[in-house]
């Protein structure tokens, strides 16, 4: 979920500094705002909250004749830095974060799964965990991350997007889909996702996917 922008490291002359410099800025991520898409895996909102620029767009902004960016070279260097510091959450964090930026989804799980044994109230990180989850086929799994992340922070918004989208399009529970939705209402009915969730569920229902309680 996202939820403060990751940046991808560019390597020029030394890999750590520039590694440094965007691990660092990785950790101020503050939000990826994806709308959802029903009907196909949708875009989810992180547990911290911004866009994030890709590769490709990074690439677009290196001087000519500049190196190529080398993913691999950074996630090889950020698994040395957990590996000297096994008791710092954040490089764990930063490196699941990169990994979940990457879509690598699968190894992204991993990360955070060991960031949040440090770390374990950390709600934006576990809300990440879930959509990770999600996006590898493993709504359930999503779910579960999502009611941790509500029981430290009840009103954690990002969470409870996730939830509606994930009962809406991953287990079809439209009745739960309705709950997080109301509860999400109740805490910011201004928020901007709400309009085209309510669609989304009332569409749903009409074409007889579930019921929801009214």
């Amino acid at each position: 979920m996202k939820k403060e922008t990751i940046a991808t490291a560019v390597i020029f002359f030394a890999v750590g500094f520039l590694a440094g410099y965007i691990t660092d800025a990785q950790m101020n991520w503050s939000a990826r705002q994806k709308p959802a898409q029903t009907g196909t895996p949708p875009e989810m909102p992180a547990g911290g909250a911004n866009s994030v620029p890709t590769v490709g767009a990074m690439r677009q902004g290196l001087p000519e004749g500049h190196p190529p960016i080398d993913n691999a070279a950074i996630i090889k260097q950020m698994e040395d830095m957990a590996a000297q510091n096994p008791k710092d959450p954040d490089i764990r964090l930063k490196l699941a974060n990169f990994l979940y930026d990457q879509k690598q989804y699968t190894q992204a799980i991993g990360w955070y799964e060991r960031a949040l044994e440090l770390d374990p109230k950390n709600v934006n990180a576990r809300t990440d965990l879930g959509t990770a989850f999600f996006y590898t086929g493993r709504p359930q799994d999503a779910l579960r991350e999502y009611r941790q992340s509500l029981e430290v922070d009840p009103k954690h918004e990002p969470t409870l997007l996730n939830t509606i989208v994930v009962n809406l399009e991953g287990t079809h529970d439209l009745a739960a889909a309705q709950q997080a939705w109301d509860h999400l209402h109740k805490l910011n009915p201004n928020h901007p996702a709400l309009a085209d969730l309510k669609q989304k569920l009332d569409a749903a229902r009409a074409s007889g996917r579930a019921t929801v309680p009214r």
